[in-house]
């Protein structure tokens, strides 16, 4: 929810507005009878919104991006709805936008095309026609178009088949084009500070050698950045080929090395050099899928994100995304995705999200970002600083309350990464604990806090696209960080000034009733009450501030 700042909110009142097109006109409603002028003209809004009910929130323990919805009782006194309704013609599954805008002295603030837009979505199970109740009066639900998360990732043409006559039959036949991400196995820094090569790539023979023909071996599905590709056989006999492009006949391009008889990696239809019945690879001089959104390879997540977002088919922040990029793709994430079955968004939650310090949820403009900015930053800057009181202008409303228990924490976390082809093992290790004992241990001041407080809590995770030790050890520390502690919450009434503060922005808060000084809180929710705020706010018994 982008805001207006205290100067703006101070004296004024915030009209909240609806409208939709419906039966060949745009219907207009808000909380206060308001014109908006606007570069079309004036629009007028008829005070006819009765009561409403929006929150704005973020989940720090999980991702529900449909976790957001309004509600709301309008009057219609501009139709009758009923002999609408009889005729067919209903305002159910109408697209609707939500948004505010300031007034002071009854004199809107802003032009239409500065409103804040805090919603869209469509009006769902519309309530009307109660005999109890105004005649013109109907209750309406807006919510996020249905989220279909059943996109596929990959290119259901895009396998190999008869376009690819001399195809090896017993190994290559019918699988997925992969697609690769990074340069995954090439030049792994290990924890002795030496670097370690692991064929991590699938490759395919997509057509076998003959008299004339060298074998082909098929690397990625489409255009990639590295130069060069170290093909190894299950006799684990490697050589070092140079990538080729080709087209696959139906405007594919796709990227791939040949191999003769003199080389000594076994090749199909060829005895010279043995058998084998997989190959894999890794490949230098670059990496795998050009990056759409900057230069060389894709492997930084907040690219990922992006690319995956865009390729699942939902509406997306894309602008909230980039804004965030430069944290994320601190982040690099490689390896291959061959399984033509998984949708872009499972493949996106089971494999990057989780190992970023972000929530995501949806906005008006789509699927966005949340960071969590005390578990992202090393040093988290505050947005303000505010005094919990019953004399102040924020006012504790609730007990403080527990959202992730003693029961639930983790403060010793190991992350298996760097995954090998062939035997499909894990290669690498990184431990975060509180003493280190093994060469893969990396000591966090939060892990000695917790382990001293709440005793040893381990956890174990593996990852198929980590191959950096950098992100390893980043994704390792962000995790015993984001859940060694209870989390713990109040709600608070704020006054209309504070409306500029955002859902996520992080708060020194001084609370003399519950012995807290300069304390960070983070807002995770935040509601309008009629006259104020409610603001849920979230925090840690951390004294590393």
């Amino acid at each position: 929810m982008l805001g207006f700042t205290s100067k703006e909110l101070m004296g004024s009142t915030p009209v909240f507005c609806v409208e939709f097109e419906w039966g060949g006109r745009v219907h207009r409603y808000a909380t206060h009878n308001i014109t908006l002028q606007s570069n079309g003209g004036p629009l007028h809004y008829l005070p006819s919104i009765m009561e409403f009910d929006f929150v704005e929130s973020a989940d720090l323990t999980s991702i529900n991006v449909e976790a957001n919805i309004v509600s709301m009782g309008l009057i219609m006194d501009d139709v009758d709805l009923l002999e609408r309704w009889s005729q067919g013609d209903t305002i159910e599954g109408l697209d609707a936008e939500f948004f505010y805008v300031l007034m002071r002295y009854d004199v809107a603030q802003q032009d239409f095309e500065d409103r804040v837009v805090l919603y869209r979505g469509q009006i769902q199970e519309p309530q009307f026609g109660d005999p109890n109740q105004f005649h013109q009066l109907v209750s309406i639900s807006i919510e996020a178009q249905p989220y279909d998360s059943n996109r596929l990732l990959m290119d259901s043409n895009k396998y190999i088949d008869t376009r690819f006559p001399d195809r090896h039959i017993d190994t290559s036949d019918g699988k997925p084009y992969p697609i690769i991400l990074g340069s995954a196995g090439g030049l792994i820094r290990t924890t002795a500070g030496t670097t370690k090569n692991i064929h991590a790539l699938p490759s395919y023979c997509v057509h076998t050698h003959d008299a004339s023909n060298d074998a082909r071996f098929m690397v990625a599905g489409h255009p990639i950045t590295a130069t060069s590709a170290v093909i190894q056989d299950d006799k684990y006999d490697t050589d070092t080929k140079t990538i080729q492009f080709d087209d696959d006949g139906r405007g594919n391009i796709y990227a791939y090395i040949e191999l003769d008889t003199s080389d000594d990696v076994a090749i199909p239809n060829s005895t010279v050099n043995g058998e084998s019945r997989e190959w894999w690879v890794y490949v230098t001089g670059g990496g795998g899928l050009v990056n759409p959104f900057g230069e060389g390879d894709l492997q930084g997540a907040g690219d990922i994100c992006r690319w995956a977002l865009q390729r699942s088919g939902q509406i997306i922040d894309d602008g909230a995304w980039a804004n965030l990029a430069p944290i994320l793709n601190q982040y690099n994430f490689e390896g291959y995705i061959n399984d033509p079955k998984i949708t872009a968004w499972s493949w996106l939650n089971g494999n990057i999200l989780p190992f970023l310090p972000i929530t995501v949820r949806m906005g008006p403009k789509g699927l966005r970002p949340v960071l969590i900015q005390m578990w992202a930053l090393t040093h988290v800057t505050s947005m303000a600083s505010i005094t919990v009181d019953d004399d102040s202008n924020v006012t504790q409303v609730s007990p403080i309350n527990t959202i992730r228990s003693t029961s639930q924490l983790m403060n010793q976390f190991t992350l298996r990464w760097g995954k090998r082809g062939f035997d499909q093992e894990y290669t690498s290790m990184v431990r975060v604990t509180n003493i280190k004992s093994e060469d893969y241990d990396v000591v966090s001041d939060y892990s000695i806090l917790s382990v001293n407080r709440y005793g040893v809590k381990p956890m174990a995770m593996d990852s198929d696209y980590i191959y950096d030790r950098d992100t390893a050890i980043k994704v390792s520390m962000d995790m015993v960080r984001s859940r060694c502690l209870p989390i713990n919450t109040i709600e608070v009434d704020v006054d209309m000034e504070l409306g500029w503060l955002q859902v996520g922005d992080v708060l020194d808060v001084t609370a003399p009733k519950i012995y807290l000084t300069n304390h960070k809180m983070i807002i995770i929710s935040k509601r309008w009450r009629g006259t104020h705020w409610r603001w849920e706010l979230a925090f840690e018994m951390n004294p590393r501030q």
